[in-house]
C-alpha cells in the first residue's frame, strides 16, 4: 500500500470516529459553546527510517506554540483547531573507533506551520479528557547542522512540504473556572515519509523512508463563550 493511500485511509478512519463520537454525545444546546485560547509546549521527537550505518539517532525537544478555536456541542465532546508552529529535531550519533560510546555529530532541525484538527471526549464531570486527531504540518525551514557549528546544510528542498500525523493523547483540566487551564501529553506519528531519497555530503545522514513519531507535553488556557459550563 502506498504512502498517499495509507494516509487516505487514516483520514477516512478520523472521520468516522468523528461522526461516532459526535452521535454519542448528543444533541446538548444548553451547553454548546465556542471556545477559544493559547497553548504551548515540549514536543520531543525521534525518527525511523534506513539509518547510515554506524549511526543511530537521538530524541530531541523542542518547541511548540498554538492558538485554539473550538466548538463544544456536548458536555463530553467538543472539536478543535490549534493552529499554531511546531519544531521537530533529533540528533545524530556516529560509532567512532575507540571510544565506547557513539559521539553526537550532527543536528536535524526542522519548523513547520501545524494545524491539527482534534476531538475531544471528556470524562464524566468534564475534568478529564481524551483526544484524536489529524495534524497536517507544511515545512517552512529545515537545517542539518553539525554539533559544533562548523557546517551547516539547507536540506528544506530534499524533504517533502507537508507531512500528516495522527495523534492521541489524553489530558486534565487543572483549573476549571475561567479560563480554564489544562495540562497534555500527546502522542504523534507521521503517516507519510518526510523524506525518501538519497543525497550526498551532510545530507546524506538523513535516512532513507524518515519520519517522525514523538510525545507533546503541552498546558493551555482556554475561554468557553456562550451557553451553559
Amino acid at each position: 500500500m502506498s504512502t498517499a493511500a495509507r494516509a487516505r485511509g487514516a483520514a477516512e478512519w478520523w472521520m468516522l470516529a468523528m461522526v461516532v463520537a459526535a452521535a454519542a454525545a448528543g444533541p446538548r444546546e444548553a451547553s454548546a459553546q465556542w471556545i477559544v485560547g493559547l497553548q504551548g509546549g515540549l514536543p520531543a521527537y525521534t525518527v525511523a527510517g534506513d539509518a547510515p550505518e554506524g549511526a543511530a539517532y537521538t530524541r530531541g525537544i523542542r518547541l511548540m506554540v498554538a492558538g485554539v478555536l473550538g466548538y463544544q456541542f456536548s458536555s463530553s465532546f467538543a472539536l478543535r483547531v490549534e493552529p499554531g508552529l511546531i519544531q521537530r529535531g533529533t540528533g545524530v550519533q556516529y560509532e567512532v573507533d575507540g571510544v565506547e560510546e557513539p559521539v553526537d555529530s550532527l543536528t536535524l532541525n526542522l519548523d513547520y506551520v501545524s494545524v491539527p484538527i482534534v476531538a475531544e471526549v471528556f470524562t464524566p464531570g468534564g475534568r478529564g479528557f481524551a483526544t484524536l486527531g489529524l495534524d497536517v504540518g507544511f515545512l517552512s525551514s529545515a537545517t542539518l547542522a553539525t554539533t559544533n557549528g562548523a557546517e551547516e546544510a539547507d536540506v528544506k528542498d530534499l524533504l517533502e512540504s507537508t507531512d500528516l500525523a495522527l495523534l492521541f493523547g489524553v489530558g486534565g483540566l487543572v483549573r476549571r473556572s475561567q479560563p480554564e487551564v489544562a495540562l497534555q501529553l500527546r502522542y504523534s506519528q507521521s503517516l507519510g515519509r518526510v523524506f525518501d531519497g538519497t543525497v550526498g555530503g551532510v545530507a546524506s545522514s538523513i535516512p532513507q523512508g524518515l519520519r517522525f513519531s514523538g510525545l507533546q507535553l503541552t498546558a493551555g488556557v482556554s475561554w468557553r463563550l456562550g451557553g451553559d459550563r
